[in-house]
């Protein structure tokens, strides 16, 4: 494939966390499944299921991903938090069920 010089390079494929903010959900699979679809999608690579809130912390101090997907920040315990946590490192956060309901049909 040859790059075109009216249009940028391909963004590089970013690795991306799901944080399952309550594992015990009936819901969470399913969260987790249409999480894991939206990264496909965008053609980001999954390095990370999870539901430990520290161990999602100690992920983005060691750049083990650049971007973290919740269901709903509403559903986060501390979202502020989370985010400046997150943001310190790097690492950004994205409310998969709030990104996709903001787009037109």
């Amino acid at each position: 494939m040859t790059e075109h010089p009216e249009y940028p390079p391909a963004l590089s494929t970013r690795r991306v966390a799901i944080y399952i903010s309550d594992a015990d959900s009936r819901l969470a699979a399913n969260q987790r499944t249409a999480m894991q679809r939206y990264a496909g999608n965008m053609g980001w690579i999954v390095t990370v299921v999870s539901d430990d809130r520290q161990g999602l912390l100690d992920g983005a101090a060691t750049s083990a991903f650049d971007l973290v997907l919740c269901w709903r920040i509403g559903d986060l315990r501390d979202p502020e938090f989370l985010f400046e946590r997150l943001s310190a490192h790097g690492v950004g956060l994205l409310a998969v069920a709030q990104s996709c309901a903001a787009l037109p049909e």
